[in-house]
C-alpha cells in the first residue's frame, strides 16, 4: 500500500504484483476495501513501482464485473450511460443495477466511473468527491461540461 500519481491526482493504493486492488482517497478505505476483497496482509511500499491495471482476481465477477470492465473500456474525453454499461454486460435492462455496480467501484479513476452519466446527459453520483469533482475531472479529459450536465 502506497501513494500513486494518477492523472487526476494523487491516491493511497493497495496492489498485488498483478494489478490494483483498491483506490481511493484514504488509507484507511483502501485497506477496508482490499480486506473486503480478501486481501489480509497490507504494508506499506512505495507507490512509484505499483501497477496501473486492475488484478481483475480481486475484484467482483458476474454483472458487476462485467459492468466494471465496460467501464475500463471508455476511452477518456468520452462518456458513457449507466444504460450503456448494462447493455454491454449483456442485461440492457439493468441500467439501475449497473449505477449499483458503478457505485461500488473499488478503484476510482483507475476504472474511470467519473466518465459515467445519466442518459439525460446529467453528471449523476461521483463516490471521490460529488458530481463537482466528476464535472471537474471530465473538464480536465477535454469534456464540455456546464453545471451538473454534459453540454457536448
Amino acid at each position: 500500500m502506497g501513494r500513486i500519481v494518477t492523472a487526476h491526482g494523487g491516491r493511497w493504493a493497495v496492489w498485488t504484483d498483478q494489478g490494483l486492488v483498491a483506490v481511493g482517497t484514504t488509507r484507511r478505505h483502501v485497506v477496508a476495501t482490499a480486506r473486503a476483497a480478501g486481501i489480509t496482509d497490507v504494508t506499506a511500499a512505495d507507490g512509484s513501482n505499483a501497477p496501473s491495471v486492475p488484478d481483475w482476481r480481486y475484484l467482483p465477477g458476474g454483472f458487476r464485473g462485467s459492468v466494471l470492465r465496460a467501464c475500463m473500456r471508455i476511452p477518456s474525453g468520452e462518456v458513457a450511460t449507466y444504460a450503456d454499461l448494462a447493455r454491454a454486460a449483456g442485461s440492457p435492462g439493468a441500467s439501475r443495477a449497473a449505477g449499483s455496480a458503478v457505485a461500488g467501484n473499488p478503484m476510482p479513476v483507475i476504472i474511470p466511473c467519473h466518465r459515467v452519466v445519466r442518459s439525460d446527459g446529467h453528471l449523476g453520483a461521483y463516490s471521490m468527491g460529488g458530481a463537482a469533482v466528476k464535472a471537474r475531472m471530465l473538464r480536465a479529459e477535454g469534456m464540455s461540461v456546464r453545471a451538473d450536465r454534459i453540454t457536448g
